[in-house]
């Protein structure tokens, strides 16, 4: 799943701490994209908090989702196209395991 979070949310970062009360600390940052999320732990489960201008784990989600229905394909089923204007990345099974990172 790793490769399909990098290439949902390319240059994401996913950084751990803990408080000095031992309270787990999760955090997605995207600069690039002046986003984040926070994962917040409540018993058994998770709550996602998530700011900026891209949904960071709704974009995660629904790459998971695809990459789950799709059979958890690995990363050799993934095809790169790199041009000038954006590097494309697909996997022939799926028009939702596609992503295209536009550069600046």
């Amino acid at each position: 799943m790793s490769s399909s979070r990098q290439l949902a949310t390319p240059g994401a970062q996913f950084v751990r701490a803990t408080r000095s009360d031992g309270t787990a600390l999760r955090y997605l940052f995207s600069p690039e994209r002046e986003s984040f999320a926070e994962f917040i732990a409540g018993g058994e489960s998770w709550t996602v908090r998530q700011g900026g201008p891209m949904a960071l784990w709704d974009a995660i989600e629904r790459a998971l989702v695809a990459w789950q229905d799709n059979g958890s394909p690995g990363i050799e089923t993934v095809r790169p196209r790199v041009t000038d204007r954006s590097h494309l990345y697909w996997i022939d099974s799926s028009p939702l395991l596609r992503w295209e990172h536009r550069l600046a």
